[in-house]
């Protein structure tokens, strides 16, 4: 099962913060586009109307205002200029009509009917002003059957004061708005650059703000809550923190790991001084196992310190090489105490006492080296060990260190039943057996130059 992809808050709030921006700069350029375009027509309108009373002034200024020939000439040319791309209008048909709406030049083919005069046509020559119609009209081209949409304006043409004949202009909608939308395509276009670099720059400065006052801390948060999580109750959120909820947050987090390592302190305390009661009752019940672990504790330290150790691990290897075989509390005193060589039965029940001490050390979850050197003491490097046959670095170094040690101890300390060994043939064993596989063949050589170190021996 594939696990959802998982966005970052910051993420969220970017992208939430960008959708609004884009949804709002879409409905604003939507709105601004109808409100342009109105304002646009309505602009166009007004630069008809003043193309074509210019062609009224030219009109007038004629030899022959009304000569049919020459006007429709003038008017043919007039109406090829306002198809040129310096206008954002689109002119139809030109014509002109005279006092008794008779249409006696225009720039279209056949014939043009009357015009009703008791209409805006007529208001055009009684009042004189111009006229544009706010309604559209739809024409049929008589040749392509093709539609148009088209709305009229219509200017007086005037000769000395008295209004002579009406210029009628046929805008095309259509062509208009297509060159209004040509036009309005490169504001868009500027519009949408200005647009996306507006998001661009919200979506640096959001992050930004985010990082700086939002994830920065969270990350912070997370990692500390983390550690204490995984047992390193030392861990606390440090730097100034921001003086709001965050910071509150932070606070807060920094006391509850306070409460619980001084909770966990108390009871591993609690647990270790069981520890100690337990090793005083070992004690009692075979003397050998606790001294045999105190001499182990200090050759365990003593190579520990000899490679390198740092302090904080040498304490944890003296406790636990201390306790390494508490769990040889539960085997019976005859197996301990035997003077003679044990049983198989005895060897298998002596063989479990390294996982009844680590059963033993496992509530203490702060020390789980504690656990591992009594689990793991008597595994080999070659992996025939036990109880877990782990092999080579499988084993924990201080598991490592304290099987060298439990072996030296074995090696030249007192037994019931026989004397130790003196070091000079202890060293000659374990030179001997160095490669057999049975310990960590660099740490047994360290070792031994400790030992000859120490004790002022000779290499043999």
């Amino acid at each position: 099962m594939h696990r959802p992809v998982a966005l970052s808050l910051s993420v969220k709030v970017i992208l939430v913060c960008l959708v609004v921006s884009l949804a709002n700069a879409v409905w604003m350029m939507w709105h601004a586009e109808e409100e342009m375009e109105t304002a646009i027509l309505d602009q166009v309108k007004h630069q008809v109307v003043m193309f074509i009373q210019g062609i009224a002034r030219e009109i007038a200024q004629q030899s022959d205002p009304l000569a049919t020939a020459q006007l429709n000439n003038l008017l043919q040319n007039r109406l090829q200029e306002s198809r040129q791309d310096i206008h954002d209008f689109a002119v139809r048909k030109l014509y002109l009509y005279d006092r008794q709406g008779v249409v006696f030049a225009h720039t279209g083919p056949g014939e043009e009917g009357v015009k009703a005069m008791q209409g805006h046509y007529g208001e055009v020559i009684r009042k004189g002003e111009p006229f544009v119609a706010k309604e559209i009209e739809w024409l049929r081209d008589p040749q392509s059957g093709r539609r148009t949409a088209v709305v009229d304006a219509i200017v007086p043409v005037r000769l000395a004061g008295t209004v002579l004949a009406g210029l009628e202009a046929e805008i095309d909608l259509q062509e208009t708005m297509a060159i209004i939308q040509q036009r309005d395509g490169r504001y868009e276009a500027a519009i949408a650059w200005m647009i996306g670099l507006h998001a661009l720059l919200l979506a640096v400065l959001v992050s930004g703000l985010m990082y700086r006052l939002l994830v920065r801390h969270v990350h912070q948060y997370d990692q500390v809550t983390r550690a204490i999580g995984a047992g390193r109750l030392t861990s606390r959120i440090t730097g100034s923190l921001p003086a709001d909820e965050l910071g509150r947050l932070g606070y807060a987090i920094n006391d509850m790991a306070a409460n619980i390592e001084r909770l966990v302190q108390e009871q591993e305390e609690a647990y270790l001084q069981s520890l100690r009661s337990l090793m005083q009752a070992l004690e009692a019940k075979d003397a050998y196992t606790a001294a045999h672990s105190a001499r182990v504790s200090a050759f365990s330290v003593q190579l520990g310190r000899y490679i390198g150790l740092q302090e904080a691990e040498l304490e944890l290897l003296r406790k636990g090489a201390l306790m390494h075989d508490l769990g040889k509390i539960g085997v019976k005193d005859r197996i301990l105490n035997k003077p003679e060589p044990l049983t198989e039965e005895e060897y298998a029940e002596m063989q479990r006492h390294p996982q009844q001490t680590a059963t033993i050390m496992r509530p203490l979850h702060r020390f789980k080296e504690f656990g591992e050197i009594a689990a793991w003491h008597h595994e080999r490097w070659d992996g025939d060990g036990y109880p877990d046959r782990l092999r080579a670095e499988q084993i924990p170094l201080l598991a490592r260190i304290v099987s060298i040690a439990d072996t030296w101890d074995a090696m030249t300390g007192d037994r019931v039943y026989r004397k130790g060994m003196p070091p000079q043939r202890a060293l000659a064993i374990l030179e001997q057996e160095r490669l057999s596989g049975q310990w960590d063949p660099h740490l047994l050589a360290k070792f031994i130059t400790m030992i000859r170190e120490k004790e002022a021996l000779p290499a043999s």
